[in-house]
């Protein structure tokens, strides 16, 4: 059955088209938009399958259908990536985690670098999750690492991540370039919760509450990592964490829907 949204936008198309001259190319472009509401919760659904299933390669392919169809959705397509690289291959067996997990990492971080261009002014958001991912990723794949430190031209997970904070800092100059990606962690952790990849949304938490000390203002760093590790509580299933503090600090109001 057609929804509202999506017969409200064919009347619309329509009558563009009936009264206007558009080109070829608009006429596309907008009746792209006109099947997106239809094709993209078909698209979601197959990726999240994929992935509940273990096929790292059919979850890739349904995450580069959704970027084609939403390239502007900065925050989506850094979950994809995340729950991507985050997320062992279980078709693979055990001995071959370490080299998956690093094709997996690459691949990522490429497909945050495509998104950079219809980024806009949320480029800087797309950088500070590229920068952030390597050592994530090396947390919790063991031998990764180590394969990221005998590739000299990267000089491993530590100078991946430089690359990005300099781009950070050429583009976005600021004192406080490498504690950002931190402040980011609520809404990266809220749509990895969004598309059900929970696991993921938590290793992204408990790698910031590690981080959090390296905020310069000790008081703040402290208030933040207390909350961080409130948000991940709650999320483990425990029903004795304060939550009054969370739903009071409109930092962490993308993560409110799923701490009630």
């Amino acid at each position: 059955m057609l929804n509202l949204r999506s017969a409200s936008t064919l009347i619309l198309f329509a009558g563009a088209v009936a009264t206007l001259p558009p080109t070829t190319d608009k006429v596309r472009e907008f009746g792209s938009w006109c099947v997106r509401p239809a094709r993209l919760p078909f698209t979601w659904q197959a990726l999240q399958a994929a992935q509940q299933s273990g096929d790292a390669r059919e979850a890739f392919a349904r995450g580069q259908q959704i970027m084609q169809l939403v390239p502007e959705w900065v925050g989506g397509h850094a979950a994809f990536v995340y729950n991507y690289v985050l997320t062992q291959d279980e078709s693979l067996p055990p001995a071959q985690a370490a080299e998956a997990a690093e094709i997996r990492l690459y691949a990522g971080l490429a497909m945050l670098e495509q998104a950079r261009r219809h980024a806009g002014k949320r480029e800087m958001y797309l950088l500070h999750m590229a920068a952030f991912l390597p050592d994530l990723a090396c947390d919790n794949f063991p031998g990764l690492r180590q394969r990221l430190r005998e590739r000299e031209q990267t000089g491993g997970a530590a100078g991946i991540a430089a690359s990005y904070f300099a781009e950070i800092a050429r583009l976005y100059p600021s004192p406080a370039t490498r504690e950002q990606a931190l402040w980011y962690t609520p809404r990266l952790a809220a749509a990895l919760l969004a598309s059900g990849a929970t696991a993921a949304a938590l290793k992204v938490l408990d790698k910031a509450i590690a981080r959090a000390p390296e905020i310069r203002d000790q008081e703040l760093a402290t208030e933040w990592q207390d909350r961080l590790r409130e948000v991940a509580q709650i999320l483990r299933g425990d029903l004795t964490t304060e939550r009054s503090k969370i739903l009071a600090d409109r930092r962490f109001e993308p993560l409110w829907p799923y701490l009630r």
